[in-house]
């Protein structure tokens, strides 16, 4: 008996509430996000309480911490002090001092740069009561061999305030650490370039039993609030919190710093300030549809980490960053400098876990991103074909319409090297498998064996969602036989929610058993195909839940990850699922071919995932909003250590009209990762659809992107062994040049040599902005010998938009070809 509607979708049939659900994931609304979705920090308790607190703090001039100066201890690189609460006294339950860790690095081959500060604030273990979450050292950051030493530090006589540390390396670098109230200044070159605590917003959560007596002082955000502690609902949902409320947060100042960027991936401009948002900004790993432009909320991965640019007030300028690992829910709210104001202003928010946070000294930008490089790994070189084109939609349906697309390339002679395979390559969407009907194994060694012998590549689709509904899928079976599926929050039962295949288990990646059961799956004796160029894309990964609440997965859930029973929760671990998802890929790859550079895609990200391969921006739409806005949300990513990212072209959702596709692809050239890509819904967009004209400029613009290959490949290898960002703000080597800024959302480099300008609807001239700093010349890179060289002296300049191509200038000084 039939129990709801039947449909049928790229050969699979789905009945009842499943097929509504996974039809409504298809065809929903082409206009917007559907909001009520996602969660605000009103919306959520330990963001709406810490407001509060915050606002209490700062209204009525009150502050929580002081330094125990008796408990101060200093060991090498590291002093350790106990934090106490102002509000407590004899009379009153006590409450356990935290313990603040300051540790100092240097990196291995730094010339006369600061290192780093390393600030851990921790909940010191309580009998009968879990321990804190924290991420293992050297699977996120400390990782071995990436060139971080420590770095012995002084410290020096305590005055009235407090106690100045001084670390040894070059450059004067210092940590002012103050004792009542509690602040934390950092400094460099006798100038401080971040405040930790400044505006008393401390606020730490510390475990405590349910039956406790309600405090009289102000220890905490829930002294303020003290609603839904326990467990609290958003829309159908109820997550049930037995640990208690833990969240962590603190403010950071940045000292004489107008422009913060960073927070990646949020679909905004450049400058995290300018759009002067109420919402902090989000970071929580969600599978967000038709996401919207200009506004805070979370999408598909997240690197808490932003570089400030300070400018001084004697004329110099330079850069520091700031780190926080934290893999739980997070909020982060910038405010820039008022008008009587020099700092920026922000305070970092987290559900769970600890602050662990890094500040990096810079001095210039590209010191940050080796600094930050050498806290969390340095990247993996990927296959040269890497970085040409990729073709791809949501699907290519047999190995027919696989070898048709890839003639038409030839005959168009649009150069090209990968074709990408999406859901419907399965097996009724059980991933490592090969769909019988429409590609039955024969035809799949055919398809591999003609793409090899025209060196092209093929991309197969594997997310992390296992069917659970059939007892002979025995990549499932193996991994619930060896309790290596998410569980429920009663730690009993595996773990159960619908995604494409419908009823799944979801895979616990933060067990390093589990990574590696995932990473055997790659032979080729498990998944059916031959030796050949054949790699991975991980989507659906942070991961995506469709009954689940926020389309994800629920927070009390439990993972083993490196402990020895099921004791972490979801919310702890949430954002780094995707990140460990990605890793356990790139191992398979490496397992099943140890000399060959893996390739592996993800949507999903955090701080280190630039050390597994390469990132795109998710489920864009087909308008000129959002290819406006791709350029900061890669340029963002770049600046976070994710060089290696693109946006798909012409857009995801929707169908582009012919300028804003052909533009698209003027545009998505000079993306790191060019990948053209589209929803099963939209018409096919292989560029010989739109007619001769549209074809012709598209090959001239695939064709200079393999023209510069060579350059592509060095901004790869700079990027991999140095940290040097492939694309970067129009102000990164002058941070002096004030009105550069002013153009970061619409214009950026490529590498030092290339500036482009992006597009816009409808116009036929351009501003282009050219950046001065030492009397650069900028040469128009179609035209270089026809059209005399503009000195850079920091002008703009009207540019006719061509229809062959975007604005693009080269710097004098530079080989770009080969």
């Amino acid at each position: 008996m039939v129990a709801g509607p039947v449909f049928r979708v790229g050969g699979a049939l789905l009945q009842g509430s499943l097929a509504v659900l996974l039809l409504a994931a298809i065809q929903r609304p082409a206009d917007a996000v559907d909001r009520s979705k996602f969660r605000t920090c009103a919306q959520g308790s330990f963001c709406k309480r810490f407001k509060s607190y915050a606002q209490q703090i700062q209204s009525s001039g009150e502050y929580v911490h002081f330094v125990d100066p008796a408990s101060i201890t200093h060991t090498g690189n590291e002093v350790q002090a106990l934090l106490g609460h102002k509000g407590i006294d004899g009379s009153q339950e006590p409450v356990q001092p935290l313990l603040l860790e300051l540790r100092f690095f240097k990196e291995d081959s730094a010339e006369g740069n600061c290192g780093v500060l390393r600030a851990t604030v921790s909940e010191q273990p309580k009998a009968g009561m879990p321990t804190r979450f924290r991420v293992r050292e050297g699977d996120v950051a400390m990782i071995p061999g990436a060139g971080l030493l420590p770095d012995v530090v002084t410290v020096l006589p305590a005055d009235a305030a407090g106690s100045a540390i001084s670390s040894s390396s070059a450059g004067n670098c210092s940590a002012t650490l103050r004792y009542e109230p509690f602040e934390l200044d950092i400094s460099a070159g006798g100038r401080v370039l971040q405040s930790l605590n400044a505006r008393h917003f401390l606020n730490f959560e510390q475990y405590r039993n349910r039956d406790a007596e309600p405090r009289t002082a102000l220890v905490d955000a829930t002294d303020v609030d003290a609603e839904n502690l326990w467990e609290e609902s958003f829309g159908e949902h109820r997550d049930s919190k037995p640990r208690g409320p833990s969240a962590v947060g603190i403010d950071a100042s940045f000292r004489s710093a107008p422009v913060l960027v960073g927070l990646a991936e949020h679909a905004t401009r450049l400058h995290l300030a300018d759009p002067q948002f109420d919402e902090p900004y989000r970071l929580f790993n969600l599978d967000v549809f038709e996401y919207e432009v200009d506004v805070p909320m979370a999408l598909y991965g997240n690197i808490p980490m932003v570089t400030a640019v300070h400018q001084w007030p004697d004329g110099g300028a330079t850069s520091s960053g700031f780190l926080v690992v934290n893999p739980s829910e997070g909020f982060v709210k910038v405010d820039g400098p008022g008008e009587s104001e020099k700092d920026s202003q922000t305070w970092w928010l987290f559900e769970s876990g600890v602050l662990d946070i890094f500040s990096f000294a810079g001095p210039t930008p590209q010191a940050v991103l080796r600094q930050y490089h050498a806290v969390t790994g340095w990247p993996r070189m990927p296959p040269l074909a890497v970085l040409g084109k990729h073709q791809s939609r949501w699907n290519y349906i047999t190995p027919e319409d696989v070898a048709e697309v890839d003639r038409g390339f030839d005959e168009h002679e649009i150069p090209y090297d990968f074709i990408w395979l999406d859901l419907e390559h399965t097996h009724e969407k059980r991933y490592f498998t090969w769909d019988p009907k429409h590609f039955p194994q024969e035809a799949v060694d055919g398809m591999l064996d003609n793409l090899n012998r025209s060196h092209r590549k093929l991309v197969t689709i594997i997310d992390p969602h296992l069917f659970a509904g059939d007892p002979n899928y025995t990549v499932a079976v193996r991994f619930r036989e060896k309790q290596l599926m998410v569980k429920k929050p009663t730690g009993s039962a595996d773990f159960e929610g619908f995604c494409w295949p419908g009823a799944s288990n979801y895979p616990d990646f933060c067990d390093p058993a589990a990574r590696l059961e995932w990473a055997k799956l790659f032979d080729f004796a498990n998944y059916p195909g031959r030796p050949a160029e054949l790699y991975t894309w991980n989507d659906m990964n942070e991961p995506s839940v469709f009954d689940g609440p926020e389309i994800s997965m629920p927070r009390d859930n439990l993972h083993k990850c490196h402990t020895g029973s099921f004791g972490v929760e979801h919310r702890e671990v949430h954002n780094l699922y995707g990140f460990y998802v990605h890793e356990a890929s790139v191992q398979g790859h490496l397992l099943r071919a140890p000399g060959a550079r893996p390739f592996v895609l993800t949507r999903s990200f955090f701080v280190g995932s630039h050390r597994h391969g390469a990132a795109w921006t998710g489920d864009n739409m087909a308008e000129w909003t959002h290819l406006e806005r791709s350029v900061p949300m890669l340029v963002s990513l770049a600046l976070c250590g994710m060089s290696l990212v693109g946006a798909d072209v012409a857009g995801f959702m929707g169908d582009p009209d012919p300028e804003l596709f052909l533009r698209w692809h003027q545009l998505g050239i000079w993306y790191p990762f060019y990948r053209a890509h589209a929803h099963l819904t939209t018409k096919r967009r292989e560029p010989w659809l739109f007619g001769e004209s549209i074809t012709a400029k598209v090959r001239q613009a695939v064709t200079t992107r393999y023209q510069l290959l060579p350059m592509w490949y060095t901004l790869v290898a700079e990027w991999a062994l140095l940290g040097l960002p492939m694309v970067r703000p129009i102000w990164y080597h002058d941070l002096g040049d004030s009105e550069a800024y002013r153009h970061a959302d619409s214009h950026f480099l490529v590498g030092e040599a290339l500036l482009v300008r992006s597009p816009a609807q409808g116009v036929k001239t351009l501003e282009v902005y050219l950046p001065g700093g030492d009397g650069a010349l900028w040469f128009d890179f179609y035209r270089p010998q026809s059209v005399a060289p503009r000195r850079g002296s920091g002008k703009v300049v009207s540019q006719s938009l061509k229809a062959t191509h975007l604005p693009v200038f080269a710097r004098a000084g530079h080989v770009l070809l080969g």
